[in-house]
């Protein structure tokens, strides 16, 4: 299956248990995923703390910040991102916030991908999202800022109206139209700079190379520190063990190729760097509220969707443990 065939695609999230993919504090939620929320964004201070975890959840967003800059971290890769800017990426992407300003706060929508998709975009425009990429539009007035635009929709979608998510489903489409137009918006992701700190350099590390065979003693050496330093400042900043922001990664990969190529899922699970598929299933249905069958269904055509769930079928290994 190929991005030139989404045209094809029917939405059916409304099937699918959308309860693991929403990780807002308030905010408007339905069944089949459309979230519109305000929140403070959740800094590294914060999660050092306890407060928070890195965010992964199956929709595409559009968030803008408002009153200050926040610094994020996108699978691995730093984007400052100054505020009043329209931010859209698939949320599939580990991603958190590094650094807040202690003003900023952020306004944002999430749409399923697979309505995003039926919408039939132009083919640069998806592909970009499906790539993990980030896309920054620069600040616009017509018909009206996007911060202003974003906050209409909160408003209308606090009334859990099904007109007003109409409504808000095609300006959003609108939106994304009129970026795609203009064609104002480019990949904005830096490459890992040489002198990042060191938690920077960990996430990097594993970006680089989660789908391979990697171990934490290879990530700390990578980063100049012990392997117990490398593991404590990991999970105090990140809010996880190192294994499972890895695990993390691998998944979001996962949710790419079952989403836009037709590999079967065991090939997918090989490529993501599983060796069991009783350990696959079970950490996607953790991450992505779902089996891999089960999350791949409402983005192929109508004919090809089969009636059963998922099941796993192939025989069972037990599961390479990464070495500590």
């Amino acid at each position: 299956m190929r991005l030139d065939r989404f045209e094809t695609f029917v939405l059916s999230f409304c099937a699918m248990d959308m309860s693991n993919s929403c990780h807002t504090s308030g905010g408007t939620a339905t069944p089949s995923g459309l979230t519109a929320t305000s929140r403070i964004p959740m800094s590294q201070s914060k999660r050092m703390l306890g407060a928070g975890e890195v965010h992964q959840h199956t929709e595409v967003e559009l968030i803008i910040y408002e009153h200050g800059p926040v610094t994020m971290l996108f699978g691995g890769r730093k984007l400052n991102i100054p505020p009043n800017r329209l931010v859209i990426f698939w949320g599939a992407m580990p991603h958190y916030a590094l650094k807040a300003d202690p003003k900023a706060r952020a306004y944002l929508l999430r749409i399923p991908m697979p309505l995003v998709l039926q919408w039939n975009l132009p083919a640069w425009l998806i592909r970009q999202l499906v790539d993990f990429q980030v896309l920054v539009d620069d600040p616009t007035q017509d018909p009206c800022s996007d911060l202003d635009l974003l906050k209409h929709w909160i408003r209308l979608m606090d009334g859990s109206s099904i007109e007003a998510e109409k409504i808000v489903m095609l300006e959003a489409e609108a939106r994304l139209r009129r970026m795609a137009l203009d064609q104002r918006t480019s990949p904005v992701l830096a490459p890992r700079a040489a002198g990042a700190g060191r938690l920077e350099r960990m996430v990097g590390t594993i970006a680089r190379r989660c789908l391979g065979r990697l171990r934490i003693p290879e990530v700390a050496r990578e980063s100049g520190i012990t392997r117990a330093y490398a593991m404590r400042l990991f999970r105090r900043s990140m809010g996880m063990t190192m294994l499972e922001y890895i695990t993390r990664q691998r998944v979001s990969h996962a949710q790419r190729l079952l989403a836009t190529t037709d590999r079967g899922v065991l090939n997918v699970m090989q490529e993501c760097g599983f060796t069991s598929p009783t350990r696959f299933y079970a950490v996607f249905l953790r991450f992505a509220g779902s089996t891999p069958g089960d999350y791949r269904r409402p983005f192929q055509p109508v004919g090809n969707r089969r009636g059963k769930t998922d099941k796993t079928r192939a025989r069972v290994r037990r599961d390479k443990p990464l070495p500590g």
